[in-house]
């Protein structure tokens, strides 16, 4: 099922607060309104002088203090304060649907500032800046935004298409490994539904990843961004993630999910013959190689019954 090709503007660049014009020419003179990760902040010490420095040259008006939020999916559950945080921030800032806000973070973030935005007058536009694989491979092409109930993920959605998408690699360089291991499984959906060339890519390239070189990393996210331009996204593994979050009480990272997903549905549709063994073993091997199923056998307590074994 195809969920977008991509019919917002997507760049991906160098120095997104430095020497690249992309993000200014997204934002345009719009009022912007920052909401960013604690953790995109935390081990990026210049990321505020940076912003500050960029907004002053390309004359970009921002509306108030950024909104720093928690990452993970604890952001997204609870009462939604984080949510209220962005909600209010913006109502008391008067933004509206000319105004902006500029989402910096993974796709936890992603879904917190965008649920806030589609409430807002009416609609604010997000720009959104991916700083986690999974995020560049994925969450940053979703086109909704999504909070979670105590026992199920993603059960309240929102419509937010984003106005652009800004992709700078680097910033995935601070994240921790499991992020860096799990966030390989979104690329793997796309290549595992349909689109086999990027499956090759991948494998090329697996194990420069795994050992965390940025080279690697922004060659499979042009390669998943061209996939998707031609083929859309898919759902696969999808399903099975959302349901192995919650019933691990939130401690199975979502790149991980992800990962068991793609595994489970694959592992089915072979079952059924309608994919390859060697399919779904080359999909197994590249998760494995990268490091994205670490969470199989510490998740095997949870995992279907089809994918028990394989722990």
């Amino acid at each position: 099922m195809q969920k977008n090709c991509l019919n917002f503007p997507v760049e991906i660049v160098d120095e997104a607060f430095g020497e690249s014009g992309a993000l200014a020419e997204a934002l345009g003179s719009a009022r912007t309104l920052i909401v960013a990760d604690v953790n995109v902040v935390q081990r990026n010490p210049g990321l505020g002088v940076g912003i500050g420095r960029y907004a002053k040259e390309h004359s970009l008006v921002l509306a108030g203090a950024p909104v720093v939020v928690g990452g993970g999916e604890k952001a997204k559950l609870g009462d939604h304060i984080a949510m209220r945080r962005v909600l209010m921030t913006a109502i008391d800032a008067g933004l509206g649907p000319d105004d902006r806000i500029l989402a910096i973070g993974g796709g936890t973030v992603f879904d917190v500032a965008g649920y806030a935005a589609a409430q807002v007058r009416g609609g604010v536009g997000v720009v959104r800046v991916p700083t986690t694989p999974a995020a560049m491979f994925g969450a940053a092409f979703a086109e909704v935004a999504a909070l979670d109930a105590p026992r199920e993920k993603d059960a309240m959605v929102l419509p937010c298409v984003p106005k652009a998408v800004v992709i700078d690699v680097s910033f995935a360089e601070t994240v921790l490994d499991g992020v860096w291991n799990g966030g390989i499984s979104e690329a793997v959906r796309l290549g595992a539904a349909n689109d086999p060339a990027l499956l090759k890519k991948i494998a090329k390239l697996a194990d420069k990843f795994a050992a965390r070189d940025l080279g690697a990393l922004g060659k499979i996210v042009a390669a998943t961004l061209s996939s998707r331009k031609k083929k859309g996204g898919t759902d696969l593994g999808l399903a099975v993630a959302a349901e192995l979050e919650p019933r691990s009480m939130w401690k199975l990272p979502h790149g991980y999910a992800v990962a068991i997903g793609i595994l489970t549905d694959l592992a089915r549709a072979v079952s059924a013959g309608d994919v390859r063994q060697a399919d779904f073993d080359l999909c197994r091997e590249l998760l494995g190689r990268c490091g994205a199923l670490d969470g199989l056998y510490h998740s095997r307590h949870i995992l279907p019954p089809e994918i028990a074994d394989l722990a």
